[in-house]
Parts: C-alpha cells; sequence; structure tokens
C-alpha cells in the first residue's frame, strides 16, 4: 500500500496494467487503421475523467469522447491534445468554445449548425461537425425524411466540415439466439450504410463513419468503419453477459480485465447482544450475539442503500454481510466470522481480496441494475489511486 492510500478513508484504484491490457485488446480488435475513441463521460464511468484518459491515451486511443463541455474543457486545461468528440448537446452560449478549441461536435440540430457557423465565422475557423442519424434509437438523431432538408441547410455554411457521421445502436448490448429483437441492430446498421450511400450519391462524402460501441467493437467487425466508441470495454466490464458468452465462443482467450477497485477502511468495531436492532427502521434484528464493523461510507459515496440487508464487503479476505440500513455516510457489516477485523483494516467494496472478489456484475445483480451504475455512481470526490 503506497503512502498516499494509507492516509485515506475510503478511495478507490485505478489499474495501469488493466487499463492497458484492455486497450489493447481493443486496439486488435479493431486493427491499425481505425481509430479507438473510448467513451470517458461521466467521469470515466466512475474512474475519473483525467486519470483514465491519461491511461487510455498513454495506452494507444486515438481520440477521447465525453458527453459535455465541462467535460471537454478539463481534459484541454490539463493540457491533453488529443481530439475529443463531444456526445452530448452543448447550448448556444458555449458553441464558440466548441469552435475555439477544436472540438468535433455531434449535430442533431439547425440552430445548432447555425449557432456553429456563427460562431465559426466570427473566429475566422471551421466547425467540425458529426451527423447523428437517427435509425431506431429514437434519442438524438436527425430523422431519415429529414435529413435531405438538414443537409442542404449545412451546405449554406461554409464554415462547417462535416468530418463524420455517426449512429447509436438500441440493443446491440442485449443480443443472443433467443432474443426477439436479435435482428434489431441489423437493420439499424443497413439503415446507416443506406444513408451514407444516399448522402455520397448526393455529393456529400463523409470521411469517418461510427455507430460502434463496447459490444459492437467486441463482437461485429462491420459496425467499425473509420472509428468505434468502446465504453464500459475499456474499463474491464463487459457490455453483458450474452456478449461475454458470444465473444468468448468464438475467441476463448479473450478477457477483459477490471482497472477499478473501491476501499474504506473499519472505523469502529462493536459487539451486540442477541435481539438487537441495526440501523434506521430496525430492519435486521440480531439472532445471537453479534460483532458489528462500523464502515464511514454510505449511499452519498454511491454505496447504494438497495444493499441494506443485501449486500456485503470483504475483509480479510471473507464476506462480511451489511446489516440494517445503508446510512447516508455510514454502512454496518458482520464480521462475527472474521475475528481477525480490527479498526482501521482495508474493506473492499469492490474488487479482489485474496481470494475472494466482489465485481461489479456481481453488485449490479444485487441491486437489480447493470455494472455501468455500479462504477459511475462512485461519488467523484471519493481520491482515486493509479496502480500498477
Amino acid at each position: 500500500m503506497s503512502n498516499i492510500q494509507k492516509t485515506l478513508l475510503t478511495w478507490a484504484e485505478v489499474s495501469r496494467p488493466a487499463a492497458r491490457h484492455n486497450l489493447n485488446a481493443l486496439r486488435k480488435r479493431v486493427g491499425a487503421s481505425v481509430l479507438l475513441a473510448p467513451s470517458v463521460k461521466a467521469n470515466a464511468y466512475g474512474h475519473d475523467l483525467l486519470l483514465f484518459s491519461k491511461l487510455a491515451l498513454e495506452s494507444g486511443a486515438d481520440w477521447l469522447c465525453v458527453n459535455a463541455l465541462f467535460e471537454a474543457e478539463e481534459l484541454r486545461q490539463a493540457a491533453i491534445k488529443a481530439p475529443i468528440y463531444i456526445m452530448g448537446y452543448v447550448l448556444q452560449k458555449d458553441l464558440a468554445e466548441v469552435v475555439r478549441l477544436g472540438y468535433r461536435l455531434v449535430v442533431y440540430n439547425k440552430e445548432t449548425v447555425k449557432g456553429l457557423a456563427q460562431a465559426a465565422k466570427k473566429l475566422h475557423s471551421k466547425a467540425r461537425i458529426h451527423l447523428k442519424i437517427e435509425t431506431g434509437n429514437h434519442r438524438q438523431g436527425i430523422l431519415p425524411q429529414d435529413l435531405d432538408d438538414f443537409v442542404d441547410y449545412i451546405k449554406r455554411f461554409p464554415e462547417i466540415v462535416v468530418e463524420g457521421i455517426a449512429t447509436h445502436f438500441a440493443n446491440i448490448e442485449d443480443i443472443d439466439d433467443t432474443s426477439p429483437h436479435r435482428k434489431y441492430p441489423e437493420l439499424q446498421l443497413e439503415r446507416f450504410q443506406q444513408t451514407v450511400a444516399d448522402l455520397a450519391q448526393k455529393g456529400l462524402r463523409i470521411p469517418i463513419r461510427h455507430a460502434a460501441n463496447s459490444a459492437a467493437t467486441l463482437l461485429f467487425p462491420n459496425t467499425h468503419f473509420e472509428l468505434v466508441r468502446p465504453g464500459i470495454a475499456a474499463y474491464g466490464l463487459w457490455p453483458s453477459e450474452e456478449i461475454k458468452k458470444s465473444v468468448k465462443k468464438s475467441n476463448p482467450r479473450m478477457e477483459l480485465r477490471p482497472v477499478l477497485s473501491w476501499k474504506t477502511r473499519i472505523a469502529q468495531i462493536k459487539e451486540i447482544p442477541n435481539g438487537a436492532y441495526v440501523g434506521y427502521g430496525c430492519t435486521f434484528k440480531t439472532s445471537q450475539k453479534t460483532r458489528l464493523a462500523i464502515l464511514p461510507v454510505g449511499y452519498y459515496d454511491g454505496f447504494d442503500r438497495g444493499f441494506s440487508n443485501n449486500g456485503y464487503v470483504l475483509i480479510h479476505g471473507q464476506k462480511a454481510p451489511v446489516r440494517g440500513r445503508v446510512c447516508m455516510n455510514i454502512t454496518m457489516v458482520d464480521v462475527t466470522k472474521i475475528p481477525q477485523a480490527r479498526v482501521e483494516d482495508t474493506v473492499t467494496l469492490l474488487g479482489k481480496d485474496e481470494r475472494e472478489e466482489l465485481t461489479a456484475e456481481a453488485l449490479a445483480e444485487m441491486l437489480g441494475t447493470i455494472n455501468y451504475e455500479v462504477t459511475t455512481r462512485i461519488r467523484e470526490g471519493i481520491p482515486r489511486i493509479i496502480t500498477n
């Protein structure tokens, strides 16, 4: 344990070797000619925006994808010079900043096109945009019937450069042979390719096509085009169990390595009698004399209230069940079967501890959610530390 870790009460560890392994594995899947643009939005899925972005770039990433302007600005302020693609909405008043710093922006509104053009004209510059095509996910995107008019509108502005064209799959993570919607990604892909072909026929040839998220990057080479946007896989987590099984079937040696671990310390140990209630609402009652460990972490930190009387943590490589309700800043766990547990011992909330491991998938199953949410909701203020 580093000297920094020894001074912390709660912290997360970000593994450089795991990040490097995952980026290398993704690069191997797509080849040298495809731009690798991992998604680092939402504080890099909980892994720390700046820290993980630097790891990704040193591991071979070409671009970075963010959701918001403030994320792009944070990267630029940290002297990151790689191309940055903003996937979310940017307010009209902020479009000049997009142009000034050379960000790539997803576009699906005429208002944004006009605002970018006006900003670029004032700055004597160009605005590089990526058209978002609606193919069936029905979030952001230009509807097919509106595309001709939209492109004609763009042509009014010489300051606008259409650098890319993109779409996003609705259910590609959930595909297996039994899925009732297993053909839906194929339909979306056909719509996307037809749109690209139609635009080319009308004289608009767009150099960068992209559609692939993690699942598509891992499993469907025909979606790679000129750029891929992997998210969860870059962090060593599988998009879904279906994707993992499908990939392993064709490539048994393919491995993703979780990058993030999350830890805290024991703040107090106390023995309480048989028949005692634990926590708010008296939702847990002991059935024997019980040794409790009090942890200085709670739902404010991202340790979900859904773990109340449901989850567990790892202490000395053993499971310590959560007792009572998870509080805002405190959680109680049962260490009756871990007699060696002491105040200030390390507690693993996510990750490996000796022979045991608490995965994001296991935590997600306890909560009835997905691994994405488990890591993303870890409070940003909790320090992240690179481990080698």
